[in-house]
């Protein structure tokens, strides 16, 4: 299970039984929403997210920040 850390914007990969709690938002795609894709080469790269592209994630991570949550 690929979850991303909401205080880095970082995938991390669970893959056993220590999957911690997480939060699941949803909203409606635009047109220039990121990918899973662009996650993926972000983790590779380091490089923290920027631009528009990236608002409508952050504000998904610092939503679920606020309610107590690592992960989205």
């Amino acid at each position: 299970m690929w979850l991303l850390h909401t205080p880095k914007l970082v995938l991390h990969q669970f893959t056993d039984a220590n999957i911690p709690y997480y939060a699941i938002l949803s909203h409606t795609w635009g047109a220039e929403e990121i990918t899973f894709a662009d996650l993926k080469k972000q983790r590779q790269t380091g490089k923290p997210p920027k631009g528009a592209r990236y608002e409508k994630i952050m504000g998904c991570c610092a939503k679920a920040r606020s309610d107590g949550f690592e992960y989205v």
